[in-house]
């Protein structure tokens, strides 16, 4: 029977190592204890804990872990167990088992967050029809607020410009079409604010933001109300209160999902959200302006323009569909392009012109 020192024992029980002796016969390995005790094994009960790595000790488990390792340290004592014990191998039992368990948290923390993904839409809906509508109003005013705020002259020359009367009465007039189909329930504001970006917000509780540019870039008023539309549309199906508790609800998701860790899927996944929301605001804005008899090609129109021309375009042209907010351009050009919808609007030219030109 051969000798081996420099071993370190951890029974299991407590967290203290003990050095000890170890002896290996045909068929046993006996650890000879400081006090004078024996412990004996048997060497088919005693595996690796993990594969051999240079550098790193050789650590031996028993078959039903209780917490007991025997680790060598030294390379010598390393060498002499590896001689002694050539059978020796790491306990399949156990990896499979640390395979399950890894399987089962994640198949686990799947589940959950499929309960969650499926359910977050309900549970919105739910909390939106008793979210009080004066705590709408005054959220969106307030966003209208700091929008106009962090886009000041100060920062970058945009600001909100003063509506006169001949501008306001085609706002007006768009708004009073919308209203005679009896599809608003919000009292409508708009605010129009110095840009060269070509685009319309839509705030909860019936705040709209255009920016000039956009206004611009339209052809006649008719193209204009395709865009009011579409934002009026946002806000009928109470898309802001949707993307706020929906943007809350996501983020612990994701963080349930990734062990707290802020990642980009959670971009995604939100992102993906708000398509849906642009492509309901499109089919909504068709419907409204069927309703109040305004064409909509010249809003196509207004589409097209901006996917082409504007210094924007370039970028939104490689952009994946996935990560953008808005469904794909060409797409939603098709959508108004091809609806039959007829009928104008009784706005006169200078008023409009005052409208395209009241940031100048």
């Amino acid at each position: 029977m051969n000798s081996l020192p420099n071993a370190r024992l951890f029974d299991g029980k407590t967290s203290l190592a003990t050095n000890v002796t170890v002896g290996i016969s045909d068929r046993y390995i006996t650890l000879y204890l400081p006090d004078g005790g024996e412990q004996v094994l048997s060497k088919d009960s005693v595996y690796l804990c993990e594969k051999i790595e240079k550098g790193k000790p050789l650590r031996l488990r028993k078959r039903k872990d209780d917490g007991f390792r025997l680790i060598f340290d030294d390379p010598h004592s390393k060498a002499f167990i590896l001689e002694t014990l050539p059978g020796l191998a790491v306990d399949e039992g156990a990896t499979r088992a640390k395979v399950r368990l890894a399987s089962g948290i994640i198949g686990f923390s799947a589940a959950i967050a499929l309960l969650i993904w499926q359910g977050m839409p309900l549970m919105i809906d739910l909390v939106i029809a008793v979210y009080p509508r004066s705590m709408e109003t005054d959220m969106g005013r307030n966003a209208r607020e700091q929008i106009v705020a962090i886009m000041g002259e100060d920062r970058d020359g945009t600001s909100a410009c003063a509506i006169n009367d001949p501008a306001q009465k085609v706002i007006t007039t768009i708004l009073g079409r919308f209203e005679q189909t009896g599809a608003l329930t919000y009292d409508y504001q708009t605010t129009v604010l110095r840009s060269d970006i070509e685009n319309a917000l839509a705030l909860p509780g019936g705040q709209i933001i255009v920016f000039s540019e956009l206004i611009k870039k339209a052809e006649n008023p008719e193209a204009l109300a395709g865009v009011l539309a579409h934002e009026i549309g946002h806000t009928e199906m109470q898309h802001g209160l949707k993307k706020l508790f929906s943007g809350i609800a996501l983020g612990q998701l994701v963080r349930l999902m990734t062990g707290g860790a802020d990642l980009p899927v959670g971009f995604v996944m939100e992102q993906s959200y708000s398509r849906d929301m642009e492509t309901d605001a499109d089919h909504f804005a068709l419907e409204l302006m069927g309703d109040a008899s305004i064409e909509t090609q010249s809003t196509a129109k207004l589409f097209r323009t901006i996917s082409t021309e504007s210094r924007y375009a370039e970028i939104a042209s490689f952009l994946p569909e996935i990560l953008s907010s808005h469904p794909e351009m060409t797409g939603r050009i098709d959508l108004f392009e091809q609806s039959d919808i007829t009928g104008t609007l009784d706005i006169n030219p200078q008023d409009w012109k005052a409208l395209q030109t009241v940031c100048d």
